[in-house]
């Protein structure tokens, strides 16, 4: 009954507001581009009904060529959009400084990566990326050649099961491997993806990923007072317990091993390098010893945000480069011809030396990020008006 009377009191304000912002300036200046037909309460969020999840960067980039070579409008829900893709508007906004506030729908991932880099904005947003980019060092990055080896060597033995030649889906091993790796250099635990099919970290991230999607393309979905209250924001918010609990648990007992003297990072060469694994979480630790500041939700919203961008945009990396090798036997041929070269067939594992000399595939994988990028859409709320071209005549 609760529910219900929220529900109808939302309509209310939303229909409310709606009327009350028709003569707004920015709805007026945001009206004068073209874009799907706008309903009340929806916006034109109507036309992603019945779009089935698979097929929605299809439709997305459907609409993009619908309305080429101009910026185009949308309104998700009360919200509205401009939707922008050549690469002359597109700098105008990146390249500007003010222009750092992160679009609405980032609002969404809040209660699952707080203020992290990828959610936050303005001082806090400049802070985090200098504590961040020692974790990224040459030297640092260096040390995990030997995990991404031995992780992909339990892949491609899982793999093998599948060499009949029959069509099979490929994205759980990659997604599964990707959790494996990051899990350890971002933490410096091995949660075991790929082999613990049940694991119940694992688990909650995928829901809280699909659940986080739903609800960001649903706009009857995004009011708090319906999400906290409907069987999708519970089964979220029990997901979210699991997956904060985890992040904060490994945080306490590498802590516990650095202030013990036996962590994995105790002897150092050259201020950044270890002798040992640096874990990202270490880099976060080490500024917090030196900050104090630094809070330890801090800490866990950058380790979530790392967990959840490391293995979902290098998941999509790989599948997309995968597909592309796919369709395209003879670069694949190629490929291939350079890693035998390469390895003139000794089974020994990889080194650094060896990515260094693989020069083909990083054109493959880059031409496929350029085709398929992992993260196909970046929102960006504007605190001042910008200028960014003349607005183009629907060409349909």
């Amino acid at each position: 009954m609760f529910c219900m009377y929220a529900v109808l009191f939302l309509i209310a304000a939303i229909i409310l507001l709606w009327h009350k912002n028709k003569n707004d300036r920015t709805v007026k200046l945001i009206e004068q581009f073209p874009g799907p037909k706008k309903l009340p309460i929806v916006g034109t969020s109507w036309t992603l009904l019945g779009v089935p999840v698979n097929k929605l960067f299809s439709y997305i980039s459907s609409e993009y060529d619908r309305y080429y070579p101009g910026p185009y409008r949308t309104w998700l829900g009360p919200t509205p959009a401009i939707n922008i893709y050549k690469p002359e508007h597109i700098e105008c906004i990146v390249n500007n400084q003010k222009h750092i506030t992160k679009g609405l729908t980032y609002n969404f991932l809040h209660p699952w990566l707080g203020q992290g880099l990828l959610t936050s904005s303005g001082e806090k947003w400049f802070k985090h990326r200098r504590m961040i980019t020692p974790a990224f060092h040459f030297k640092i990055l260096d040390q995990f050649v030997e995990v991404f080896f031995e992780k992909c060597d339990i892949m491609t033995k899982r793999l093998e099961r599948h060499s009949d030649g029959k069509y099979f889906d490929i994205y759980p091993y990659i997604t599964r491997c990707a959790l494996d790796i990051i899990c350890e250099t971002a933490m410096g635990v091995p949660i075991n993806a790929q082999v613990d099919q049940d694991s119940e970290y694992v688990t909650a991230l995928y829901e809280v990923s699909d659940l986080t999607m739903k609800r960001s393309v649903l706009p009857w979905l995004q009011p708090d007072i319906i999400w906290n209250n409907v069987a999708d924001g519970k089964r979220y918010y029990q997901c979210l317990a699991i997956l904060h609990g985890f992040t904060n648990s490994v945080i306490k007992g590498r802590r516990e091993s650095r202030k013990s003297n036996v962590a994995e990072t105790v002897s150092k060469d050259d201020d950044i390098g270890s002798k040992k694994r640096m874990a990202f979480l270490d880099v976060l630790l080490e500024a917090q010893e030196k900050d104090p500041t630094l809070s330890d939700t801090d800490i866990r919203e950058e380790v979530d945000t790392f967990m959840f961008e490391g293995h979902d945009t290098t998941t999509a990396a790989i599948c997309w480069s995968l597909f592309m090798l796919g369709l395209h036997p003879e670069v694949q041929e190629k490929a291939y011809q350079e890693i035998k070269q390469i390895f003139q067939g000794s089974n020994r594992s990889l080194t650094k030396q060896d990515l260094l000399e693989m020069k083909y595939l990083e054109m493959v994988i880059k031409e496929a990020l350029r085709l398929f990028p992992s993260v196909p859409i970046i929102g960006r709320v504007l605190k001042e008006d910008q200028e960014i071209g003349k607005i183009y005549d629907n060409k349909t």
